[in-house]
């Protein structure tokens, strides 16, 4: 059975808290959620840390290992400013001065600063990277940075900005550089071992990267899916328990009395202090300011991975939440906004459910029609070239090369129009059933317009 803790909680009941959010979280359990594991600490104590669920037949609890996926950028972040403290790196100085191999297809490169590769305003982005960074090769910050040679940069360094996580691969090779040490044992030596994080690791690429496996949902059942190996080093890479992220949040918010020494107050005010242009969200690897949704102003950070959410959450009143999960729903910070609130004297409210099977159901019953429509339309292909105005089927097979094209080629256009990389994998990994419906469909389209255009052909030609 799951273990929780209770330290303590004003103005209610000493074991009351703990055993409410459990029984919460095993509702969240029951309604699909593989595992899931939270934390909560108010100043210098922690509320409440439980886990639900199950991996591997074993009960999920506080101290069970979850990959937290972005959540590592605060890490890297923090490693950073420990070297600012330190006077080896200067925010404000070019990357270039510490990483003179640096190679960008863009001479205004040569002045992005270490602030600006941290905030992510150096004018790389997902849709100016010249290779796929989801895929396998690299295996250290340096040769990850070093497939930056063929990108470009969208935008001028410090004037606007975009989430990348090549970013914080070049942050990773600085740190790497400057202390001359790799990423992990920094991490480990001057961040982890002296805030007693015995619980939390980190690896350079995906396959080497522990933690719960990832499910996602096709027709309401958890599914479990593997995320294609690549370098996460510095933007992502890391393992952690809702154990650790406890103190990790009480570190961030400056109640650990030994925490004074991994890093200044001054130096966590700067890295949490929101100062991406142009209205930007992003501090130094948080996120920072008024959220979107309209809750309370918070500093924070999610990370999402095939299959896997987390979030991290800095509140007012030195509340701090964590939300581990083996599972890409429900919304991490949903959980996290309902423990939040618990916290301050509100209600749990419903358990967060993940998707049910009705949206897939109604997808592949229009799969299903289509894919009909096309066999029905390959079979009468010669009774159609035979009748076909020139006009109309120039019409009706351009639309449906266009269909088909458009439907093959959702990553890069996706990728344009979001401004997040949008591979197969990924997508696969978040809607299963809509990704397999959408290459089912183009394909079937794109075959019914080839057996058109050939029995047009041999019509033209008698």
């Amino acid at each position: 059975m799951a273990q929780f803790l209770l330290l303590t909680l004003p103005s209610r009941a000493m074991a009351a808290p703990a055993k409410d959010v459990h029984a919460w979280l095993e509702e969240v359990s029951a309604g699909g959620v593989p595992a899931t594991a939270v934390v909560v600490t108010r100043g210098d104590e922690v509320e409440v840390e439980t886990g639900a669920g199950s991996i591997g037949g074993r009960p999920v609890d506080e101290h069970t290992p979850f990959r937290i996926e972005s959540l590592s950028k605060s890490f890297t972040a923090t490693a950073v400013m420990q070297l600012v403290e330190e006077k080896h790196i200067d925010l404000d100085t070019p990357v270039v001065e510490y990483l003179p191999d640096l190679r960008i297809d863009d001479s205004r490169a040569e002045t992005i600063t270490v602030r600006e590769v941290l905030n992510q305003s150096s004018g790389l982005t997902d849709a100016s990277l010249g290779f796929n960074q989801y895929s396998a090769g690299p295996s250290s910050p340096r040769e990850a940075v070093a497939l930056l040679s063929r990108s470009h940069l969208d935008f001028d360094p410090g004037t606007d900005w975009a989430y990348s996580n090549p970013n914080y691969w070049i942050c990773a090779w600085l740190i790497e550089e400057v202390s001359d040490m790799d990423l992990e044992t920094y991490l480990e030596r001057k961040i982890l071992d002296p805030l007693g994080m015995t619980e939390t690791t980190s690896a350079p690429t995906r396959d080497q990267v522990g933690g719960a496996d990832g499910h996602t949902y096709a027709y309401g059942v958890p599914v479990q899916v593997t995320a294609p190996d690549a370098v996460v080093a510095g933007s992502g890479g890391m393992t952690s328990t809702a154990h650790d992220m406890g103190i990790w949040l009480r570190f961030q918010q400056g109640a650990l009395s030994d925490g004074e020494g991994v890093l200044s107050t001054g130096m966590r005010e700067e890295m949490h202090h929101r100062q991406a242009p142009v209205g930007g969200l992003y501090a130094l690897g948080w996120y920072s300011g008024p959220p979107a949704d309209g809750g309370v102003e918070r500093v924070s950070h999610s990370g999402v991975g095939a299959g896997t959410g987390a979030y991290q959450g800095l509140f007012p009143d030195g509340v701090g939440v964590a939300v581990l999960q083996a599972s890409s729903a429900p919304d991490p910070y949903k959980v996290a906004a309902a423990l939040y609130d618990y916290s301050e004297g509100g209600t749990l409210g419903a358990a967060p459910s993940v998707p049910g099977p009705g949206r897939d159901l109604i997808i592949t019953l229009i799969v299903l029609v289509v894919l009909a429509m096309c066999a029905r339309g390959v079979v009468r292909s010669r009774r159609w070239a035979s009748r076909a105005k020139r006009v109309r089927a120039s019409l009706t097979l351009g639309a449906g090369a266009l269909v088909a094209t458009a439907g093959f080629t959702i990553p890069v256009w996706g990728s344009l129009l979001l401004g997040r990389a949008a591979a197969w994998p990924v997508l696969f990994a978040g809607a299963p059933v809509p990704v397999i419906a959408i290459l089912a469909t183009s394909l079937s389209i794109g075959v019914l317009t080839i057996v058109r255009l050939a029995r047009l052909g041999q019509s033209v030609q008698r």
